[in-house]
């Protein structure tokens, strides 16, 4: 990983994977390279050398252009980084090599260099699209695409408001654009505009009936705005639709222990379904560890609370909630050295100047 990566905070990184999971390079893959997987490191570099002395129209910059694609969806972003390059030496206006560039530096930790690559992109199609007033089908998806991952780049790198702005320029040009929709809500999310999210999350669940993620951020905005009910009618749906996902049981055991009362139980029962399909989800492993301890199950919630603190060993809360169960089961030692863990958590964080924001769960 590189440098800059390292310097981007977990939630922020965690971002970074939500949004661009479902990103791709705006280029058709060409059937001359086979299937998937199929294309040897020396093939690339040879592409490469044959773009640096290729002439303008030459066959070589439009491989080059779906190979770079072929190899982004493998997760070779170097390689690909380097064909969208070498591209660029030739065209630099090129859009599709501006999307593949900045969308290989994003993937390879380097934000600064994607955010001036989407920038071009940017800049390129509503160019050659008259502004933003007049486009062709194929321009208005370009331009979608170009302003959608600008916005992730601005929202991982912690500019809110710079994402917001162009996640929204991407829905007003393409409002049956399901990332625009769907980074539109990550972004309202992000600025805190729950009924807004939740209405944009709700259009690219419309949009993209089989993508859990827009309809578990559904229920999560929902839950914020105060609809209760319709955040426990989403999370069914997503159960019901996804039964071995664990996000949706996250979700209604989430909502169901916060609601309290005799559907505490059933809110558990949901949380340790979600912990059996994903082990190491750690915002399940930590709700229920600390709903057990709270409901008097201290020696149940132990290997939950380790789980989450070696999940999250920067987290307070797991090291917190241990020291609470294991003082309950008179195990003081071991309960001063979780408080420990704590004050240690705790003034590394002040140490290092972090402050607490509020992140998006994720999916």
């Amino acid at each position: 990983m590189s440098e800059s990566a390292k310097k981007l905070k977990p939630a922020r990184r965690a971002l970074a994977s939500i949004l661009a999971g479902s990103l791709t390079v705006a280029v058709g893959v060409g059937t001359v390279y086979g299937q998937s997987g199929a294309v040897p490191a020396s093939r690339v570099s040879e592409l490469v050398a044959r773009v640096r002395t290729a002439l303008p129209g030459d066959a070589a910059l439009a491989d080059a252009l779906a190979l770079g694609q072929l190899l982004i969806q493998e997760k070779r972003f170097a390689e690909a980084a380097e064909l969208f390059r070498a591209v660029l030496d030739k065209n630099p206006a090129d859009p599709a090599a501006l999307y593949g560039a900045a969308l290989a530096a994003f993937n390879l930790g380097k934000p600064a260099e994607a955010e001036t690559s989407a920038r071009a992109a940017v800049a390129v199609v509503t160019l050659r699209s008259n502004g933003l007033t007049r486009f062709t089908s194929e321009g208005r998806l370009r331009a979608a695409d170009a302003l959608v991952l600008l916005a992730v780049v601005l929202a991982v790198k912690g500019d809110d408001s710079g994402a917001l702005e162009n996640a929204r320029r991407a829905m007003k040009i393409a409002p049956d654009h399901f990332d625009a929709q769907f980074t539109l809500g990550r972004a309202l999310y992000s600025v805190g505009d729950m009924p807004a999210a939740s209405e944009a999350f709700r259009a690219a669940s419309s949009l993209n009936p089989s993508d859990q993620r827009a309809l578990f951020f559904l229920g999560t905005t929902l839950e914020r705005t105060g609809d209760l009910e319709g955040a426990v009618k989403v999370y069914r749906q997503l159960i019901a639709k996804w039964p071995q996902a664990a996000q949706g049981y996250l979700g209604l055991g989430t909502l169901l222990v916060r609601r309290g009362g005799t559907q505490t139980e059933e809110g558990i029962e949901e949380l340790k379904r979600a912990v059996a399909i994903a082990p190491d989800l750690y915002e399940a492993r930590v709700a229920l560890g600390r709903t057990l301890v709270a409901r008097g199950r201290a020696a149940e919630s132990i290997e939950h609370l380790v789980r989450a603190a070696e999940l999250a060993p920067g987290n307070p809360e797991p090291q917190y909630q241990l020291s609470l169960a294991y003082r309950r089961l008179r195990h003081y030692d071991k309960a001063a050295e979780a408080t420990a863990a704590v004050r240690r958590i705790h003034e590394t964080r002040r140490a290092s100047g972090e402050t607490r924001k509020t992140a998006a769960p994720e999916p």
